[in-house]
């Protein structure tokens, strides 16, 4: 299957973004921290790439889980992401950590959960470009 789709950001505060997706979600609006000229009104980049990886990594397992009939009663998932300069000063996301959390039946097989745990991660496509190092182009336009 391919698909594509194209996101638009408007600069709406010194440091704030909206960034407009299609008419039937809501915007996502970013921010900056103080120190980097923003008010800290909305998570940064940085923070929604967290998120995105653990809530991807999140439904992934959740799929794997529903397709082997296993039944989860309640799920949570913590990640952390680490920051830290780079030799030439630049701030870089060094790692993200993701626990994932379920909470089900005792009765379920360990088998079933093992194979979920096992292949889970290849379903997450945001996981695996941030892993890969998916290609990123930029064009500026100064004219």
């Amino acid at each position: 299957m391919d698909d594509s789709f194209t996101i638009n950001i408007q600069k709406t505060g010194p440091m704030q973004f909206t960034t407009t997706f299609e008419e039937k979600y809501p915007d996502l609006l970013f921010d900056e921290p103080p120190d980097f000229g923003g008010e800290d009104k909305y998570p940064n980049a940085s923070k929604v790439l967290t998120a995105a990886v653990a809530s991807c990594l999140s439904a992934s397992f959740t799929m794997c889980l529903n397709k082997a009939r296993i039944p989860v009663d309640r799920m949570e998932t913590k990640a952390t992401c680490s920051i830290t300069q780079n030799e030439e000063g630049y701030l870089r996301i060094t790692q993200i950590n993701v626990r994932i959390i379920p909470t089900w039946n005792s009765d379920i097989r360990e088998k079933r959960k093992t194979r979920c745990v096992k292949i889970f991660k290849n379903l997450c496509i945001a996981t695996n470009a941030v892993t890969n190092g998916v290609p990123v182009n930029v064009d500026v336009q100064l004219e």
